[in-house]
């Protein structure tokens, strides 16, 4: 009889002490879980907050490239210009009035400075280095992006190869040319004979091909303003706070 009594006792220890040890593996994991779910929200928080740095930082950028490509747009196209006012005085044999003498002068100054500061999407490239692109949520926004960065670099090609086609053909144009500069305010000026210029054909025939390569320049950072002003307004479209930079 006592050894019935004491085995079911003992039946009855191993039941509580099996309903113990499952309560503290279920608090365990309850644990575990809540644990891991803190976790993952204050990752997701950081990842968020990051995320929106990010943000602010590519809106920055692009409005630090609407203001430049601003200026190199009127930069180009004023020397695309004076290019081609030079290249028709050129085959006329003649400067009919004082502002196309000045637009030569401007022409004969800017037309080899292919040499400028473009501007840049620092923080897309950090970005695409550090893989944290993913963080750019806005898929047609992340193309974009991308796209806009291979337009710069195509400008960037077209300006490269204005330089070589310049540095090629220098042996033509510095045949009439005489550049200056001076100490004081560091100015550079060029005399130029344009009489003789007008009478060499292969010198004309040179220069006029540098209205093809300034004419793609000027529209490559027209494309640029144009998508970047709109990828700005996308930005403030999702951040209306950032409508508050300068």
């Amino acid at each position: 009889m006592l050894n019935f009594l004491r085995k079911i006792r003992r039946k009855e220890m191993n039941g509580k002490y099996l309903k113990y040890a499952i309560g503290e593996i279920v608090l365990v994991v309850i644990g575990i879980l809540i644990a891991l779910t803190i976790n993952n929200w204050n990752e997701q928080r950081k990842e968020h907050k990051k995320s929106l740095v990010f943000h602010q930082r590519i809106n920055e950028d692009l409005n630090e490239m609407v203001k430049s490509s601003e200026n190199l747009s009127n930069r180009y196209s004023g020397i695309l210009e004076a290019v081609n006012v030079t290249i028709a005085a050129l085959e006329r044999g003649k400067i009919q009035n004082q502002a196309q003498q000045e637009q030569i002068d401007y022409a004969m100054i800017w037309f080899s400075r292919s040499t400028y500061q473009l501007p840049n999407l620092l923080t897309y490239e950090e970005m695409k280095s550090s893989g944290d692109l993913s963080l750019i949520y806005d898929v047609d926004l992340r193309k974009e992006l991308a796209n806009l960065n291979g337009s710069l670099l195509a400008v960037e090609k077209i300006l490269d190869r204005n330089s070589y086609v310049i540095e090629d053909d220098f042996r033509v144009f510095s045949k009439y040319l005489r550049s200056h500069a001076t100490t004081a305010d560091l100015e550079v000026t060029y005399n130029y004979d344009f009489d003789k210029m007008a009478q060499d054909e292969e010198f004309i025939n040179t220069f006029s091909r540098l209205a093809v390569q300034w004419r793609s320049a000027t529209f490559f950072i027209n494309q640029i303003n144009s998508v970047a002003t709109k990828l700005q307004k996308q930005l403030i479209e999702l951040n209306p706070e950032y409508a508050q930079l300068p």
